[in-house]
């Protein structure tokens, strides 16, 4: 086998891998919702469900995406995987903000008196 023939295993893994993460797209989309409702309409409640959901998917979307810009980023001198490194490197950012974000109304949350359990 010459060094341009490609194994067909390593295609099958390279699709399921770019499927992954297109499939996982929904999952960063929860991941970048706002942590808390009220203030993204534009008032000044507290949301009584808390930022709860957004750790979850964001957490989800960090480590799939994270995988994602990892295992294409070794191969950084193919441009395609380039793109895709890079772009899962934007989604990671987008979402580890949305996750300081979601902290922080946690802690605002924690320090109401009301929310206590």
């Amino acid at each position: 086998m010459t060094e341009i023939e490609h194994h067909p295993q390593r295609r099958i893994w390279a699709f399921l891998g770019y499927a992954a993460l297109v499939i996982a797209l929904p999952v960063a989309l929860m991941g970048l919702m706002p942590a808390n409702e009220y203030k993204a309409w534009g008032g000044d409640g507290i949301d009584c469900d808390g930022p709860g959901l957004v750790f979850f998917f964001a957490g989800l979307g960090l480590v799939l995406y994270g995988a994602g810009a990892f295992v294409n980023g070794r191969h950084f001198r193919k441009p395609f995987k380039l793109v895709v490194a890079c772009a899962c490197l934007l989604i990671c950012v987008a979402l580890g903000v949305n996750l300081v974000a979601a902290i922080k109304e946690q802690r605002l949350n924690d320090a109401v008196p009301e929310m206590g359990s």
